[in-house]
């Protein structure tokens, strides 16, 4: 297998070979039933993970996994021409007809390539207030830059945050959306430890949507520990009416940043990333 010379985000593997290379399955179980398979692979001593997705299994999880691609795909014939690459993306390639020994009944199904990367938000209580604050500046500019190019993560997470050669990079653009796209609600696929109130209430997913689940990431590594609901409807009571930001005494500064981010009705929340950075720079100097 050869890799040529590649524009920084753009990986080369030729799909014809790959099934010489050793992929090691790291799929969730509840994820195989859906159909999903997701491998980790080594190349020259780089590490590289592949996802891909069987056809007719499961119609939602398809569907995201599609998203996804089509995602990506806008951004290859600036990876093959002269024009910057957004920072917030991991080097990555589609392939169009996956051909794999490991998983036969997988084979001729799309697949994305992505660089391995580190969480992002590693043990903040080995980090000074300065560096948790460049650290989430960083986030907030890959943010921004999705933004910016007028979309929404629509599923921001924890591991959906990684690090790469000191860049800040979102991953898993499977519930991506255009911002102020129409969507049908009854359709609204979110994870409820991060779903701002109006979520609950079937709202659609915006900017401000995107901003309370960084809320929610920034006070549980801040807090270093997870917030907690037995279902839906305990998430619902949690986000709608319980929340309350509590930090540990070396992180109040924190508080009034957090305010904006998490409340709960949509029109006091931050409007935008800018506001955000604006707020962290002020009141974390």
């Amino acid at each position: 297998m050869i890799q040529r010379k590649k524009p920084q985000n753009l990986l080369q593997f030729k799909d014809v070979d790959f099934s010489n290379i050793h992929l090691m399955l790291k799929t969730k179980p509840k994820s195989l039933t859906f159909g999903r398979c997701l491998y980790t692979f080594e190349y020259q001593q780089q590490r590289y993970w592949l996802k891909t997705q069987s056809l007719n299994s499961h119609p939602s999880i398809e569907d995201g996994f599609r998203n996804e691609l089509l995602f990506y795909q806008q951004f290859l014939a600036q990876a093959n021409s002269a024009s910057s690459q957004p920072d917030f993306l991991l080097p990555f390639q589609m392939i169009s007809n996956f051909k794999s020994l490991a998983e036969s009944h997988m084979s001729g199904s799309a697949a994305l390539i992505l660089s391995d990367a580190d969480l992002l938000l590693g043990n903040c209580t080995e980090m000074s207030l300065q560096q948790i604050k460049q650290t989430f500046l960083k986030l907030l500019d890959a943010v921004d830059q999705l933004h910016q190019l007028g979309w929404i993560h629509g599923d921001l997470k924890h591991e959906h945050l990684v690090k790469y050669q000191n860049r800040a990079c979102l991953i898993d653009f499977e519930q991506v959306q255009k911002i102020n796209a129409i969507h049908n609600p009854k359709n609204l696929t979110a994870t409820p430890r991060y779903m701002a109130p109006e979520l609950f209430q079937g709202s659609e997913k915006t900017v401000q949507t995107d901003i309370y689940a960084l809320g929610i990431i920034l006070y549980e590594w801040l807090n270093n520990q997870r917030l907690s609901a037995k279902n839906y409807h305990d998430w619902a009571y949690l986000h709608c009416q319980q929340l309350n930001i509590e930090l540990p005494q070396p992180y109040l500064a924190f508080k009034q940043l957090l305010c904006g981010m998490l409340a709960k009705q949509k029109q006091q929340r931050f409007t935008d990333i800018a506001t955000i950075k604006r707020c962290l720079v002020t009141e974390n100097a």
